[in-house]
């Protein structure tokens, strides 16, 4: 059996971290050949490429994570037509396409109850009242436009505010992250009371750049990640209003869609549910879900992950 993961846009940790845990889950099955992986850069047609290689290449299953959104759908249904197993990954419940026709079914956490979930921890965090912006990925990403649709429900009802209409696109890239914070800094000037963002790495770019403007950190939602959560550790003293509350980063996610294409493939019934709901990774609000930091580990190393930490460490080259 030959696996193909078609990746949009490879290269940060979190990218990293979800090939581990699928070559983690493969390894667990003999009858697998080596994972078939593929970058599409951040490039639409370099990644609706990718997907055609893949199935040209006789892959019998393609798990796919589409930054370009369901403008991958095309190449995703001719590969399911061809006879390859496709299941996109992490890409929210309102992903468009049909399944048994675009590709196979989706896994995914429930992004918008994720964000929901981000959202009501912000109005607890702020007392009911203030301004947050929402940091999200690539732009057109089918994940940041979920997430914030459920931060918009998390808030509503309450005096907390998203100064912006839309996702404030970062590339999931902290150096970006940071570039884009000093700019709503000077946009919004003593504006933000608060910031959500749909990655816990790229926020510790955000968060230098409110130390670079000599600014109070404020609180702040994300992803789970361990130079987040150390970060927090070490500035929370000098900055009151700084809580953190993270979702996991979910990498795992990956290995919940391998597992469906094999039974598909095999012909087994696979009754694991596809849809699942994250509720709080860490709050610096509840001492019960204190963040986590391990100095031992890498600063981009991401704690949620179904990887053990000498796995860990060796994948984003500890030393």
């Amino acid at each position: 059996m030959t696996v193909g993961y078609a990746d949009g846009s490879g290269g940060n940790s979190w990218r990293k971290t979800v090939r581990a845990e699928l070559e983690a889950e493969a390894a667990k099955c003999p009858n697998i050949k080596p994972v078939k992986y593929t970058d599409g850069k951040g490039d639409t047609q370099t990644a609706i490429s990718n997907v055609k290689s893949l199935v040209a290449q006789g892959v019998d299953i393609i798990l796919s994570y589409p930054d370009a959104g369901p403008t991958m759908n095309a190449a995703y249904r001719q590969a399911t037509e061809a006879g390859v197993v496709v299941i996109p990954f992490a890409v929210g419940t309102d992903y468009a396409g049909t399944p048994g026709t675009d590709f196979l079914q989706i896994v995914t956490e429930d992004v918008v109850a994720k964000g929901r979930v981000k959202g009501e921890w912000m109005v607890k965090a702020l007392g009911g009242k203030g301004n947050i912006v929402f940091l999200g990925g690539t732009p057109g990403n089918p994940t940041s436009k979920a997430e914030f649709e459920g931060v918009k429900q998390g808030i509503a009802g309450s005096q907390v505010k998203l100064l912006t209409d839309a996702p404030i696109d970062t590339n999931w890239d902290p150096a970006q992250a940071q570039k884009v914070m000093a700019g709503l800094l000077t946009k919004y000037p003593n504006q933000i009371d608060g910031v959500v963002a749909d990655y816990g790495l790229g926020s510790v770019g955000a968060i230098r750049a409110y130390q670079q403007a000599g600014q109070p950190l404020v609180p702040w939602a994300a992803e789970d990640g361990n130079d987040f959560a150390c970060t927090w550790q070490k500035l929370a003293p000098s900055n009151p209003r700084f809580q953190i509350a993270t979702a996991s980063a979910r990498t795992w996610l990956i290995r919940v869609a391998l597992r469906k294409g094999i039974a598909q493939v095999q012909g087994i019934p696979d009754n694991e549910p596809s849809i699942v709901t994250l509720p709080l990774f860490e709050d610096s609000l509840d001492p019960a879900k204190a963040p986590q930091c391990q100095p031992g580990l890498p600063p981009d190393a991401l704690l949620s992950a179904q990887l053990s930490l000498p796995e860990l460490q060796q994948l984003l080259n500890a030393k």
